[in-house]
């Protein structure tokens, strides 16, 4: 069986055109995946029971932003898709070394055995609640990215003037980079941040999209206006039973977090603190998991393919032995 790199998505994978993506895994699983979504579904049912069920949410006539894209919707939704894409992956391949892309981490906790399935389920709906009261904000993603997949120093000159003149005149915009994703940038702030953000950025065209673009339904992720929902999340997900990874778990570093040396209760604070109100490196878990562990196959978990960008900027580097936008 060969060996494998799995990467679970993050907020935003879910759209509409993944309407229908649980249904059709559970299907394809049979009773194992019936009774690992049976027990999420009853376990959703304790922790919001005022939320549809995540079969309804899925099996809907129409996808709806306002429904499907609200954070314990869209969140336990993703992670569901994900828990049982893997069930189907491991007839593939063997899994050596597991990340994810912001709410992807927590996904990847549980398939790494840090975390079970209930308690994985728990720490995202509670997380959802906590940034649900949370200080408001957004995020808003950008591009370093020429057509040729090149990244433009003009472009990075750009951005960090503009994020030092907003920050400046603007004490409380908080604006910073939120996740680097390849070569895109997603950018996180207060609301009047995001707002004055959006119209000091040049529109730039690249193949279908342009940037910049304000990320629907997502919160100031990643960014110290975070650490009073950190604070919350390590008061009431004190108990959630963390452990040592049974498979080699990279985080938004990327650090690795070994089956043989990791301490859970760093990890619990990593996965509470640090993850939360700092900027999320996905660029840096690409880079690690391709190098260090050197897979035969990398898989893109369901749903959605939006980390397949990212991963082909990075191999694109690394393959032509190119500079990283903002990592060595």
């Amino acid at each position: 069986m060969i060996s494998s790199f799995l990467l679970c998505p993050g907020r935003g994978a879910y759209t509409k055109t993944e309407l229908g993506t649980l249904h059709h895994l559970e299907e394809r699983l049979g009773n194992e995946g019936k009774e690992l979504l049976d027990a999420l579904e009853k376990r959703r049912a304790e922790l919001d029971p005022d939320f549809p069920s995540l079969r309804d949410l899925d099996r809907a006539e129409n996808f709806r932003p306002g429904l499907h894209l609200i954070g314990r919707n869209a969140s336990a939704l993703i992670f569901a898709c994900t828990l049982l894409d893997e069930r189907l992956h491991r007839s593939k391949a063997e899994t050596n070394v597991i990340g994810g892309n912001s709410l992807g981490f927590y996904s990847a906790l549980v398939l790494s055995g840090a975390l079970d399935p209930l308690s994985g389920l728990r720490l995202i709906s509670t997380m959802a609640k906590l940034q649900e009261k949370g200080p408001k904000g957004g995020q808003i993603l950008w591009t370093l990215m020429e057509e040729d997949w090149s990244w433009s120093s003009k472009r990075k000159a750009t951005l960090e003037r503009v994020l030092k003149e907003l920050n400046r005149t603007d004490p409380e915009a908080s604006l910073r980079v939120s996740i680097y994703l390849g070569g895109h940038v997603v950018i996180a702030g207060s609301e009047s941040g995001i707002r004055n953000l959006m119209a000091a950025l040049p529109p730039i065209k690249l193949g279908k999209r342009t940037f910049p673009f304000r990320l629907a339904f997502h919160g100031p992720f990643h960014n110290p206006l975070l650490k009073p929902i950190a604070e919350e999340a390590m008061k009431e997900l004190s108990d959630l039973p963390f452990k040592r990874p049974r498979i080699p778990l990279i985080d938004g570093r990327g650090y690795v977090w070994s089956p043989l040396w990791s301490d859970p209760e760093k990890l619990r604070h990593y996965t509470l603190w640090t993850q939360v109100t700092e900027t999320f490196d996905f660029t840096s878990t690409l880079r690690v998991g391709i190098r260090e562990f050197a897979t035969a196959a990398i898989f893109c978990l369901a749903p959605g393919s939006s980390l397949r960008a990212p991963l082909g900027h990075v191999e694109s580097w690394l393959t032509k032995g190119s500079p990283f936008p903002f990592r060595p």
